[in-house]
């Protein structure tokens, strides 16, 4: 029987472990390459890389605040920029507008909606400069709508299974935060899911209540140690588990296999996020589309 590794990152479009920061050092265990070959694991010691990205030409008002950047109909163009310095290959680049999935091109107009292009580390320390160009997924005039772009280092790094059964530090993810706003409604005009990963199916969405077994073992298992009732108020907390069981490597799967992946979310009450669920950086088809729609409620995951 053919067996085929399928490795499933996951990534929320809230990104819930994230900082709003624009630029992080990678610590000295990120690998040094992108290739299949590279071992993840062994690494020279010391200071490895640095990211920085964010707009190139960012808006700010007269108190220094960052204005949002303005939607006038059609396709929007946001020129962007990145610098790398240090041991990185590559970089690539996912989109969220309101939480939601974005595909994009760059530059150029004729080219093809993708929703994870990935950028040569360029020059040490050189500003590398492009436009990201797309046909906003969601929005109506007078909305001022979260517009997220997340870098993924090394995104065509894939684990050989042989030096290497996991990712290590490699698509490490840093968010940019803006908005835009809608001075006219968006009329997508372009198949949005045409790409997306067809995966998921007999999907159910229901709300629990929160036990001191899943505080005391659900969440410690998932590397939330310590938390308390009186921390769901203060802080937002997630699970996954494939098959009832956490995996932090690989899952390896014949072409009948099926998989029960569960995943949770239980925090501060009346916060409200997306979640999109990502494979090779292709958003997860799902029932309404590429994203869920959740408002955390007091006592509840």
């Amino acid at each position: 029987m053919r067996q085929r590794l399928i490795a499933v990152p996951l990534m929320c479009s809230a990104l819930l472990s994230l900082t709003a920061c624009r630029n992080y050092a990678i610590p000295d265990s990120t690998p040094p390459s992108q290739s299949a070959a590279a071992n993840p694991f062994e690494d020279e010691a010391g200071f490895l890389a640095a990211l920085t990205h964010g707009s190139a030409s960012p808006d700010f008002s007269e108190s220094g605040e960052h204005l949002p950047f303005s939607y006038d109909g059609g396709k929007f163009q946001l020129a962007y920029q990145y610098s790398v310095t240090g041991k990185l290959d590559a970089v690539g680049f996912l989109l969220f507008l309101d939480g939601k999935p974005q595909p994009y091109k760059v530059n150029d107009t004729t080219a093809e909606y993708e929703y994870c292009h990935s950028f040569a580390a360029g020059e040490e320390g050189e500003d590398q400069n492009f436009s990201f160009l797309f046909q906003p997924v969601t929005g109506s005039a007078g909305d001022t709508l979260s517009f997220t772009v997340v870098s993924i280092t090394n995104p065509d790094f894939q684990p050989d299974m042989e030096s290497t059964s996991s990712y290590g530090w490699y698509h490490k993810c840093l968010e940019y935060r803006t908005q835009l706003q809608f001075n006219k409604s968006a009329s997508p005009d372009i198949p949005f899911q045409a790409k997306a990963t067809d995966a998921f199916s007999n999907v159910t969405i229901q709300e629990e209540k929160i036990t001191s077994a899943y505080i005391e073992k659900t969440l410690r298992q998932n590397g939330w140690d310590g938390v308390t009732m009186d921390d769901l108020n203060q802080r937002v907390y997630y699970t996954a588990d494939f098959n009832g069981s956490i995996v932090f490597d690989n899952l390896c799967l014949s072409d009948s296999d099926e998989v029960a992946f569960r995943y949770t979310i239980c925090g501060i009450p009346g916060v409200e996020y997306d979640l999109s669920f990502f494979i090779d950086h292709q958003p997860v088809c799902l029932d309404n589309g590429l994203s869920y729609h959740v408002a955390l409620s007091k006592g509840n995951r």
